[in-house]
This record gives structure tokens, C-alpha cells and sequence, in this order.
């Protein structure tokens, strides 16, 4: 599947003078061209807080967790008795991102942890990808968990996912706005976006992920893997949401084994996160 371009768009919100320096670059030398390309696919983007946030960051107990690439993330905890939960945020995102929900089902008594991902929110600054959030999760999992459920949203969605692959475990999963099926496909309509050869520098890129992580990018695609995963899984996607399309989330559900699928109208790709329907429609699931 692919994602258009409207979509990668509204992912990077890159403006229109970084589209113009592409193309410059490429002009000049393809290297330089393929190092600012990686420095904004891997360069998340920090927006400001939203007034509707600031409760969840006054009430959640804030601490630095060391990750295994030497790299210091923000988790936020809200202690209970209840069952256990980790909410992992998208690209661009962070954790305040979920509080209204995490104040209801904080309120339902499930103990709460959520992490601002590499280069989020108030974690450190600078490049992540995919690989990299992977890991943390994972790590996150094994050291602060066991986790009960996953409740991630978007691009998060997508590393907790690969968790799960290589090796985290929880009773149950609930992904919002799934963010990928495919991994080229991202790629390519990332490049698109310049107005430069999709197939060369989705090839750079795909190079310069193996160079530095060890792994091909490929293997973090939904599609290679969403079929060996017999948890019990909530897919919640929006059927208006432009910035990862519906079908994503409908492609993963029929690929796996235990999984329900839950469509929504007029709420994009955040709204969700807030909508009280989509909560409730959690919780019961979750309970």
C-alpha cells in the first residue's frame, strides 16, 4: 500500500524552502543531498504543549530512563493497583498527547507509564528512527514492565508492534491511527515529496538505515510479520484520517490471527485520542 504524498506531508510539515534545498543539493551532489534527506526523515519535530496537556504533566511523576544507545528518555508515571499500562506516542508527538485518556482510565484505577520517544517531547534532543524506538520500547518493557497493555498511536503504533516481534510481550494491544503497513512505500513517497528520484534515494536511505543499525529496513513493515502475532488486538482508525489511511490499520486486522477492528467517522488522525467514544470503546476492551 501506498501512502500519498497529502499523507508524508502532514507527517514531516516540511515547508516549502526544504523542498527547494533538496533539489539544489541534488544539483550540487548527490551525498549532501542524501545527508539532509536522513537528517529530516530521522529529525523529529517538537510542538508546543496544548493547554488540555498541562494536568497530565503536573500529576505524572517525571524520571530520565538510560536506553540502550546511550540516550536518556522522559517516563512519566501515575501509580495504582490496576492493570498495567504503557501508551507510546507517534512521530512528532508526546506523551500529554494522551491525557485525556490516560485521566480516565487513570480514574478506572490502571496504573499508568508512558515515554516521551528519542528526540520527543522532554526526552533528549536529536535524530531516532524506527530501529531505535524499537529498542526502546523494548527495553522500557523489560525493565520497567511487565506491561499489561500496549496503547500506542501512529508511527508508535508501528514500533510497539516490532516489540513484540523481538520478544516484548503483553496480554493485550490497542493501536490508534496505525501508522505504516509497508516500509517502502514510506520511503519512496518520503523522496516524493522533494520532487527527486524515489528509487535512488529510497535506496540511500534504505542503505544508510543497514549501515547504522544493522538491520533492513524492510523487516519493520507490519505486513512481514503482523500474521505471526496472536495477541488479542484493538485496531482504532478513523476513516477520514489523511495522515496514515484507514486501509493500514484493515490490511493489519485481516493479517492477524486475534484481532478486532474498531472504524470511526469526522475525527482525523489525533482526535481519537480524546474522543470519548474511542476511550470507552478501550477501556471495555482493556477491562
Amino acid at each position: 500500500m501506498e501512502t500519498d504524498n497529502a499523507s508524508m506531508a502532514a507527517h514531516y510539515r516540511l515547508p516549502l524552502f526544504l523542498r527547494v534545498l533538496a533539489k539544489v543539493l541534488n544539483l550540487v551532489s548527490k551525498n549532501l543531498a542524501t545527508r539532509f534527506l536522513w537528517r529530516i526523515f530521522s529529525g523529529p519535530i517538537k510542538f508546543k504543549i496544548h493547554n488540555r496537556e498541562l494536568g497530565f504533566y503536573e500529576t505524572a511523576t517525571k524520571s530520565m530512563v538510560a536506553t540502550s544507545s546511550n540516550r536518556e528518555v522522559a517516563m512519566y508515571r501515575i501509580p495504582s493497583d490496576g492493570r498495567k499500562l504503557l501508551f507510546v506516542h507517534g512521530w512528532n508527538g508526546r506523551s500529554g498527547q494522551f491525557s485525556t485518556m490516560i485521566e480516565r482510565l487513570s480514574s478506572d484505577g490502571f496504573d499508568i507509564t508512558t515515554i516521551d520517544l528519542p528526540g520527543h517531547g522532554n526526552s533528549e534532543v536529536g535524530q531516532t528512527s524506527l530501529p531505535e524506538i524499537t529498542d526502546v520500547i523494548t527495553g522500557i518493557t523489560a525493565t520497567q514492565g511487565p506491561f499489561d497493555v500496549l496503547i500506542a498511536h501512529s508511527f508508535g503504533g508501528v514500533a510497539g508492534l516490532n516489540s513484540v516481534r523481538l520478544g516484548a510481550t503483553y496480554q493485550k494491544i490497542v493501536l490508534i491511527s496505525l501508522g505504516v503497513y509497508e516500509i517502502r512505500p514510506m520511503f519512496e513517497n518520503f523522496v516524493g515529496l522533494f520532487g527527486l528520484d524515489k528509487q535512488y534515494y529510497a535506496d540511500r536511505l534504505f542503505d544508510r538505515v543497514e549501515t547504522v543499525f544493522g538491520v533492513s529496513p524492510t523487516e519493520f513493515g507490519p505486513d512481514m510479520f503482523a500474521d505471526k502475532i496472536g495477541i488479542e488486538t484493538l485496531l482504532v482508525h478513523c476513516k477520514d484520517d489523511i495522515e496514515s489511511k484507514s486501509e493500514i490499520s484493515v490490511m493489519v486486522h485481516e493479517k492477524m490471527s486475534n484481532s478486532q477492528l474498531y472504524l470511526t467517522d469526522n475525527l482525523g488522525h489525533k482526535k481519537l485520542l480524546g474522543d470519548a467514544a474511542v476511550i470507552q470503546r478501550i477501556a471495555d476492551f482493556i477491562k
